[in-house]
């Protein structure tokens, strides 16, 4: 095997002779894939190692949006454990690996994309540590095979890398800060101001900062000759801009009362989420706090290194940064017990927000007299639940004398319209999170396990199961297989 030969076989689109005939990977099982809903999408299995199975996703229409992504995991994780993916379209490639959180709830996608007559360099790397030898066969195992391709396409690398050179700057930048004597206040700042700047550097490259995708350096130089011949020139872009702007600018929905200040700071928005509030560090030390420029000229020749994208979808380049590194970053920095700051990971934020904002933005919804969003998933299959929620539907626990007349709380007869029923009562049970928004049912407050069991194996009606005072939302969450 050859990077060249490799390479070679991605512009040609063989694949399968890629995987097969140079990689050591073994010829795909025998799948039925459902095609996606309303999608021009094709898939193919393409190979099979222990356990991990690679697929090819023919995009016609160009590649798909992360959302179309998803639903396409979704589906392919009920047909294989692991999975692979290669999204094709016309002028470009997606390699796409669906990677476990480290809770082991939920996962992120992490691709790498080219252009289709021209893989990088990066993607042809992975494909060579993603191979395995005849040698090997009789040694390997579903571990070992998992483990490999995993370190092959995820993004650890690209992470620890970022993170060994900012703990570099964090500690050279810590030391940059005048006015603060205490050791461990002085790097708990120096945090609060680099994840005010990293979070700065992704909004700015989507052009929501006075339109430049170069804001803070560019405001640097503007500052610097502006107040050149001002008391302290050396700390010019500290005191009449950084600070200006994460308390008036970002910080503040009121425009900066002085004019100067304003015309400097340009057309920002404002972050409602304290990040650009007053910290405790700051009030404390405030009137002998200073930073010299050069600390900030240091700093953004580091970042100016990588690129930063705000949308979480890699362009296949060694030097990317999204906002899961900088939960990375976070998780490392932010952990401050003494201050009573805990990192908390995307998994558990999002299952708050999700249980937070959804059923707030349903009701706002039904009340301005629009369709109710419980009524509307009930159509959607399983496209808002999560694998869990679904696990042992497809499985028929109807005795085979039983009549197909039963009534309702029992199994259907056919499987996969139970299927599909019971995904669709468990849809709606998921939505309906509120008592006012479900009916009473004195059988499922007699019964609730039986209850349960219905809307798990024939799809029994979430409203009709729920009562008020055992809201179907607890109902989905209390569901058993047994």
């Amino acid at each position: 095997m050859t990077t060249e030969r490799l390479r070679r076989l991605l512009i040609e689109r063989d694949l399968a002779g890629l995987f097969v005939g140079e990689m050591g990977w073994d010829n795909p099982p025998t799948l039925s894939l459902p095609a996606p809903a309303d999608s021009a999408l094709t898939t193919t299995p393409l190979a099979h190692k222990k356990g991990v199975t690679a697929f090819r996703i023919d995009c016609p229409g160009g590649l798909p949006q992360r959302a179309e992504q998803h639903r396409v995991v979704r589906m392919l994780r009920r047909a294989s454990r692991d999975q692979l993916m290669v999204f094709t379209a016309p002028e470009r490639h997606q390699w796409l690996w669906p990677e476990q959180r480290p809770s082991g709830v939920g996962y992120r996608l992490v691709d790498h994309v080219y252009p289709s007559e021209s893989p990088s360099e990066a993607v042809l790397q992975r494909l060579e540590r993603a191979s395995f030898s005849i040698s090997e066969e009789a040694s390997l195992t579903s571990s070992a095979v998992l483990d490999r391709v995993r370190r092959s396409f995820n993004a650890e690398k690209v992470t620890r890398s970022f993170y060994r050179e900012f703990a570099k700057h964090h500690r050279s930048f810590a030391g940059s800060i005048e006015g603060i004597d205490d050791g461990s206040d002085r790097d708990w700042y120096a945090s609060v101001l680099l994840n005010r700047l990293m979070f700065i550097y992704f909004i700015q490259q989507r052009g929501f900062l006075d339109g430049d995708a170069e804001y803070l350096r560019g405001r640097l130089q503007i500052a610097r000759a502006e107040f050149a011949q001002s008391e302290c020139p050396e700390y010019a872009y500290w005191e009449h801009f950084l600070l200006p702007l994460f308390h008036e600018g970002l910080g503040d929905p009121a425009q900066p009362r002085n004019p100067t200040t304003a015309r400097l700071i340009g057309a920002v928005p404002f972050i409602n989420g304290g990040v650009f509030e007053m910290h405790e560090i700051e009030s404390r030390y405030w009137d002998g706090l200073w930073i010299a420029d050069s600390a900030f000229e240091r700093l953004f020749e580091f970042f100016d290194g990588w690129r930063w994208h705000l949308d979480e979808h890699p362009h296949g380049d060694d030097n990317e940064i999204n906002p899961d590194v900088l939960g990375y970053i976070f998780e490392q920095y932010v952990n401050q017990k003494d201050y009573g700051a805990y990192y908390t990971k995307p998994d558990v934020t999002g299952y708050m927000a999700a249980s937070a904002i959804l059923p707030a933005v349903a009701d706002r919804l039904v009340a301005a007299g629009l369709d109710d969003p419980a009524l509307l998933l009930a159509g959607s299959g399983d496209t808002y639940l999560h694998d869990a929620n679904g696990h042992g539907v497809e499985f028929d626990t109807r005795p085979a004398s039983q009549p197909a007349s039963q009534p309702a709380s029992q199994p259907a007869s056919q499987p996969a319209s139970r299927s599909a029923a019971c995904r669709r009562g468990m849809a709606l049970a998921m939505a309906q999170r509120r008592p006012r928004r479900v009916c009473g049912s004195a059988a499922a407050a007699r019964a609730p396990c039986a209850a349960r069991r219905a809307v798990v194996r024939c799809g029994a009606s979430a409203r009709a199961l729920a009562t008020p005072s055992r809201p179907a939302v607890r109902l989905a969450a209390g569901m058993d297989h047994r």
